[in-house]
């Protein structure tokens, strides 16, 4: 057998890379290939973030931390293609963080027996926000926020400013009680 240095942590890290950038490049507004993508992930600092929970800030802390990824990847697209109207803005950066997130810190571990710090470090992981959420969570009335529902739907994610984004993540923070991945429940749609 050839020793090899590739271990399973790079794999997480590279399956996360994989994922988030092929979410992110689903826009309209903002197409990019998957090369590039992973060139911002690098250049961002993104793929920085380990695969340990010791990697992620405390829950409190969160919010302020993916609002620096957000900016750092704003940054790192508008030197990348040396201009700023090339559609990177802070929705596409948010869902390019979220899956990176969600795929390195939520596959494979039994958080309904972890320690309480880390379910609370869950519980503050934003969810991917697309069109398909912000339908069903419109059609479905949830928390009684129909209307901001439709009006971030008819702004589309991947025009959120940070203040949409933050906005949207405050709402979704309200309706599940501080546990945002609930929220994804709704978002593929009719599950009975």
């Amino acid at each position: 057998m050839i020793a090899d240095s590739y271990s399973l942590d790079d794999h997480r890290k590279r399956f996360s890379s994989w994922a988030a950038v092929t979410a992110a490049r689903a826009s309209k507004k903002c197409r990019f290939t998957r090369t590039q993508g992973i060139l911002l992930v690098s250049n961002s600092g993104l793929s920085n973030i380990g695969v340990s929970w010791d990697d992620l800030p405390e829950a409190s802390e969160f919010d302020e931390f993916h609002r620096q990824l957000r900016c750092d990847l704003c940054k790192s697209a508008d030197k990348f293609w040396d201009s700023t109207s090339h559609g990177f803005g802070h929705g596409v950066a948010a869902k390019l963080i979220n899956v990176y997130l969600k795929a390195i810190y939520l596959s494979g571990i039994d958080l309904n027996h972890a320690p309480e710090a880390l379910r609370e470090k869950a519980n503050a992981l934003h969810p991917p926000l697309d069109r398909l959420l912000l339908a069903e969570l419109a059609l479905k009335d949830v928390g009684g926020q129909r209307q901001f529902w439709k009006r971030k739907m008819s702004k589309g994610w991947s025009n959120f400013t940070s203040a949409d984004y933050e906005s949207t993540i405050h709402v979704i923070r309200d309706v599940t009680d501080g546990a945002l991945w609930k929220i994804e429940k709704h978002w593929l749609g009719p599950t009975e």
